[in-house]
């Protein structure tokens, strides 16, 4: 994070205390004592985008913040104030060490008049949002770049399901405007003249007063009830909130499947070519296990917060989820949850299956043969199976019921494991 670290360490350097930061509002700027309000200030000198819904950008496009200025005021009397003016989309307010070396903490918001409560003495300074109010977040921890509207208190990160303090997934782009605060406060206070840090009157680019977040490539909203936070993704959708901790999976991968189920109605009623037909039902059988696998290999980063021994936690690291039955052994041995079977509790109901064991074995072989044998049956398959409808060198066929089957026997399979990870595991 540039030159800041975060500290509780109360060690400050034998210089006079700076008086107290007061925050004056202008221009209909002022702090609310909600929790809503404490992760968003909005200004509101251009009222027509007040409350606005900011078409999202593309991918990788470069999304500026919102502007407006800050300024470290001084009065002859010697009084110093600070004041927020033009607009600003979203806002918070840091506590940075008098050495200018240690972000202390987040200021939190509180009603007018209010005093509020942070680390002192200290500066504030402040990192505001970009124009859709979001914030660029660094994990600590795998260091990859999301955006999200969650700001202040623990953060899980939506990739690796890490958690930490807010403010140590502070980019360096974010510090560096920190540091243009701190060092404006600096000079109104050594130079007894009142600074402003404004983005509007800076022409460098560069500048580090000028900083942007960047679009992922996929957006969604928490469905946890009282969440609802906001977050900007890169890959396939599957993450962690950063607020509540809970993952998405289950609506990426239950709207994937759903997704297949109705094309292959679609398909069954409108292709009339056989051999078209039959691609499509090859097609969902490996797709659907694709699904699954990738919903495990997301699951798997929060099973591995879990307290194990070093070499359980290898063998979790090592499971590869393409042998269902070999998976659901393990799990229930590991932590007691699987995929064959949900065992039920207050907050999600028991399920089983909607087939039997031998089906579920000849499709995964099926798939098997079809992705690493051009779906020519060879002695594996005939093995491994219990197929006995088809022969040696001979091409498997998949049938339309098999295939929607097999879809919804995947789709159990993943909601199962779901179940067993949210709400199985205390």
């Amino acid at each position: 994070m540039g030159r800041f670290k975060l500290s509780n360490s109360g060690s400050l350097p034998s210089i006079p205390e700076f008086s107290k930061a007061a925050i004056t509002a202008r221009n209909g700027y002022s702090a609310a004592g909600s929790p809503a309000a404490q992760e968003r200030y909005r200004g509101n000198d251009a009222p027509a985008r007040i409350g606005e819904e900011v078409e999202m950008a593309e991918f990788k496009d470069r999304i500026p913040t919102g502007g407006g200025r800050v300024t470290y005021l001084y009065y002859p009397d010697g009084r110093r104030a600070t004041q927020i003016s033009g607009f600003m989309r979203a806002v918070f307010m840091v506590a940075v060490s008098l050495d200018g070396r240690h972000i202390l903490g987040i200021i939190p918001a509180t009603g007018i008049g209010q005093g509020a409560v942070y680390p002192q003495p200290s500066v504030t300074t402040y990192i505001q949002s970009d124009e859709q109010s979001m914030w660029g977040r660094n994990c600590p921890f795998c260091h990859k770049y999301f955006r999200s509207t969650h700001f202040a208190g623990d953060t899980c990160c939506p990739y690796c399901a890490e958690a930490g303090p807010g403010l140590a997934f502070t980019t360096a782009d974010q510090s560096a405007y920190v540091l243009a605060c701190y060092d404006a406060f600096a000079r109104s206070y050594m130079e007894n003249k009142s600074t402003s840090v404004d983005e509007a009157s800076v022409t460098d680019s560069k500048s580090a007063w000028h900083y942007s977040e960047v679009k992922q490539q996929f957006h969604f909203k928490c469905q946890t009830p009282k969440c609802g936070a906001e977050t900007d993704i890169k890959g396939d959708g599957r993450a962690y909130c950063p607020r509540c901790g809970r993952s998405n999976g289950r609506k990426v991968f239950v709207d994937s499947m759903n997704k297949m189920l109705a094309e292959l109605n679609e398909t069954k009623a409108n292709q009339v070519d056989e051999g078209a037909r039959q691609g499509v039902w090859e097609r969902m059988i490996k797709d659907s296990v694709t699904n699954l696998e990738a919903l495990a290999n997301h699951l798997r980063f929060k099973l591995l917060r879990l307290p194990m021994t070093p070499r359980r936690r290898k063998q979790v690291e090592r499971e590869s989820f393409q042998n269902p039955f070999q998976t659901d052994e393990a799990l229930r041995e590991w932590f007691d949850i699987g995929l064959m079977e949900w065992d039920g509790n207050d907050e999600a109901p028991k399920r089983r299956l909607p087939t039997d064991a031998a089906f579920v074995k000849k499709m995964f072989q099926k798939r098997n043969v079809l992705v690493h044998n051009n779906g020519v049956v060879n002695d594996e398959y005939l093995e491994r199976s219990g197929d006995s409808e088809f022969s040696l060198g001979e091409r498997i066929v998949v049938r339309d019921h098999e295939a929607k089957r097999f879809i919804e026997t995947v789709r159990a399979m993943g909601e199962n494991l779901l179940d067993g990870v949210e709400h199985g595991i205390q």
